[in-house]
């Protein structure tokens, strides 16, 4: 019993935060392009801001645990090798083989990520995820910008590639987060608040919008590959990587960052990211649509298994 109600309260709040955004399109309050437009100023701005603060306020030297990072990073480039092989193999057309790819491997776990987090670990989780963040997200981008060349056939640039990786908001936050963590420079609490503040609500404001972007119509189009993407994306890659971190000894928050990481619906950023680089852009987004619908259900079943297991 106390499984279960674990595991609805890291679940409801999700879920009430995107029922209030599904709302919201449907009173006709903000249309399609609003909740667009919000999504990117949360992504540019506000996602940034709660990274930097995560880092800014954590005690880098227990954050950092440099064990979780590497079997994490491990992870993520096996998962994406494995999957460019076999889905390389069962779809010829390499722009959505490229896209379904990235929508497996490349997961939303800096939003969604943070919200597990804080709900089973509190501040300690918040504190892995931003350490995790600083060397996930730019590996994402890698790998990114490595299989969409590799679709089109053409070689990798390593300027082109820096250059996708410091165009990444997350990214840039992170470091500056570091640098600044690691030089112990304090900014004056006044100056800090209100951007803290700013920071703070983008989780469940990211949620909402994203429940007003989710439509059946989004979902219904590429039954097949939405069904492998979201049938890899949230049981078979969480599987795989929770069970071996779990023979590896991971446990308690150590094992809430893992989870975070692999259980964590397709990144929202995966969709400009096809659509800038030759990728199946119409897919990618409904990747993202049907893995965050699916998740409530799947993160729900994961948090009451691992805790009835007594690993969480």
């Amino acid at each position: 019993m106390h499984s279960f109600f674990l595991a609805v309260s890291v679940v409801l709040p999700l879920l009430i935060y995107m029922m209030v955004g599904m709302l919201i399109r449907r009173q006709g309050i903000l249309t399609e392009e609003h909740l667009k437009a919000m999504n990117k100023m949360i992504f540019r701005i506000m996602i940034p801001l709660t990274l930097f603060f995560n880092v800014y306020r954590a005690d880098l030297k227990s954050a950092i645990r440099p064990g979780l990072c590497l079997y994490v990073l491990c992870c993520v480039v096996l998962t994406f090798l494995l999957l460019w092989k076999w889905i390389g193999k069962w779809e010829k057309d390499a722009p959505t083989a490229a896209t379904m790819v990235q929508g497996m491997y490349r997961s939303n776990f800096v939003l969604f990520g943070s919200a597990i987090a804080v709900s089973l670990c509190g501040t300690s989780g918040q504190a892995a995820i931003a350490a995790l963040a600083a060397v996930v997200v730019p590996a994402f981008n890698i790998l990114a910008v490595i299989l969409f060349e590799m679709a089109k056939g053409g070689k990798v640039q390593t300027g082109k590639l820096i250059l996708e990786i410091f165009k990444n908001p997350l990214v840039v936050a992170g470091l500056i987060g570091i640098l600044v963590s690691a030089a112990k420079i304090r900014f004056p609490e006044l100056l800090i608040a209100p951007l803290e503040t700013i920071g703070g609500i983008a989780t469940p404001l990211a949620l909402v919008v994203l429940g007003g972007l989710l439509s059946a119509k989004s979902i219904s189009g590429h039954k097949w590959h939405l069904l492998v993407a979201s049938a890899f994306r949230l049981i078979i890659v969480p599987m795989a990587a929770v069970s071996a971190g779990i023979l590896l000894g991971f446990r308690n928050d150590e094992l809430v960052a893992i989870l975070a990481v692999f259980a964590s619906p397709t990144a929202v950023a995966s969709t400009p990211m096809a659509q800038a680089m030759g990728g199946n852009g119409i897919l990618a987004g409904e990747i993202v649509a049907a893995t965050s619908a699916g998740c409530i259900a799947t993160v729900f079943l994961w948090v009451m298994a691992l805790s009835g297991m007594g690993v969480l």
